[in-house]
């Protein structure tokens, strides 16, 4: 049986194209979207100095050759501050992490390897790992 679930999307400026935090009620993670546009307004945010995995998109206005970059972390923040120095293709980021911490190195590595797996069954992005 299904059950609904209520999301909660905190828009840090007000507007949907910028920052955006976001969480399902009653669920350990959580999930933090960002332009690259807007990318160095994350360092005051506490959510992404936690273990977690990330994404690192290009998306092209006529949804062809999109590319992505699936990624782990035990401090986020950090290994983005050296993709943002070393690769140019992104655009987009979205980054996973729980709110109570409980997130091990040995779960985000499982993470980033399954949403990995995914990602090349869906077909919809080019892999840049």
């Amino acid at each position: 049986m299904n059950f609904g679930r209520t999301i909660k999307i905190y828009l840090s400026d007000g507007t949907p194209s910028g920052i955006r935090h976001i969480e399902i009620i009653n669920w350990s993670g959580q999930a933090v979207y960002c332009p690259r546009s807007r990318f160095a307004e994350l360092a005051k945010w506490d959510e992404i100095k936690r273990p977690g995995v990330y994404f690192l998109f290009e998306r092209q206005s006529n949804d062809s050759d999109n590319r992505v970059y699936i990624g782990e972390s035990e401090n986020v923040i950090k290994r983005l501050n050296t993709h943002d120095r070393e690769k140019d293709f992104w655009n987009e980021l979205v980054i996973f992490t729980s709110k109570d911490e409980n997130l091990t190195k040995s779960h985000i590595k499982y993470l980033e390897a399954r949403l990995s797996a995914l990602a090349v069954q869906a077909e919809r992005y080019k892999i840049e790992n």
